[in-house]
């Protein structure tokens, strides 16, 4: 088991752009945003006023400012991202970003293989590395050029978030994780062959419904009845099909979806971290979230958090 000890989302920094003024950014037609709107209920995209390292700079901050003790300690940070240009390739940035918030002895490290389901993938692998010390998940990702800026079933936002994990006791538990691949779909869609974007379509909630199920034959030991299901911020039509397929719609604690669009690796955790401001009466000791995320490759990855009793 692995503690969440706390997460940063710098919400009152992003600024929700509608539909029609994502052209520059996402490359959107009159006709482009009547679809967005109609088939995945998109009313805007979260942007961030500042660059790459300016908007990860402010969740870092966050988390630092919840527990200055960090930069005596050693530990490792996680970049989590999807696209392998999003960060400066021929610059040490990451070290350099970890160096200006005090983290000269901590390890930087970037995953980006299993694309927007990193940050869970993150997850179990750190679980399985059994770590010693604290460990920074760092999300987020600029969505300035609309050949990375928008999915055929979703939009993409900018949305940093910072995850501190095993820093002492938890205000949630990572209990388990779980990740599957399906290599065939290892294209994002737009480059697919027709014959695997035809057979995608097919299998993509067939796939994530089997893996559910086999998630929840695997965490059977340790899951509570009263459960309740956080997914990421895509598809809205396949999130709901997979609610009514497991009779889980009441179970269900979506995120701004319509609002903020699709944050990359982030979603869990702003998810998570909304949940907890705007419904604290619904989170006691003991409350269970199983959740979920998916990334192209195709990637599926799910978690199970359990509250505990330490503010």
């Amino acid at each position: 088991m692995l503690p969440l000890n706390h997460i940063c989302f710098p919400s009152d920094e992003i600024t929700r752009i509608p539909l029609k003024d994502l052209g520059p950014s996402h490359g959107l037609t009159a006709g482009a945003v009547k679809m967005y709107q109609r088939f995945f209920e998109l009313e805007s995209v979260g942007l961030h006023r500042a660059d790459l390292n300016g908007m990860l700079a402010a969740a870092l901050d966050g988390v630092l400012a919840h527990h200055p003790d960090l930069k005596s300690q050693y530990g490792t940070l996680f970049y989590c991202r999807t696209q392998t240009h999003h960060g400066f390739a021929d610059e040490d940035w990451l070290r350099c970003l970890a160096d200006e918030h005090g983290l000269e002895g901590w390890d930087v490290n970037s995953l980006t293989m299993t694309s927007c389901a990193s940050a869970l993938a993150a997850m179990r692998f750190i679980q399985a590395c059994d770590a010693d010390g604290p460990v920074i998940v760092l999300t987020g990702e600029k969505a300035f050029h609309y050949n990375v800026a928008r999915l055929p079933v979703g939009l993409l936002g900018e949305l940093p978030t910072a995850a501190l994990f095993n820093a002492g006791p938890g205000k949630w538990m990572l209990l388990d994780t779980r990740v599957r691949h399906m290599p065939r779909y290892y294209q994002n869609p737009d480059a697919m062959a027709a014959e695997d974007r035809r057979a995608l379509q097919d299998d993509y909630l067939d796939g994530m419904i089997g893996f559910v199920e086999d998630c929840l034959r695997d965490y059977s030991d340790a899951l509570r009845p009263d459960f309740r299901i956080l997914p990421h911020n895509l598809n809205l039509p396949v999130t709901r099909a997979l609610l009514r397929h497991f009779d889980w719609e009441d179970r269900c604690i979506q995120g701004d979806v319509q609002g903020l669009g699709h944050g990359y690796c982030s979603d869990i955790f702003v998810n998570l971290t909304t949940h907890e401001m705007s419904q604290p009466d619904q989170i006691s000791p003991g409350t269970q979230l199983f959740v979920l995320a998916a990334g192209t490759g195709v990637t599926f990855a799910t978690c199970l958090l359990e509250r505990t009793d330490f503010n």
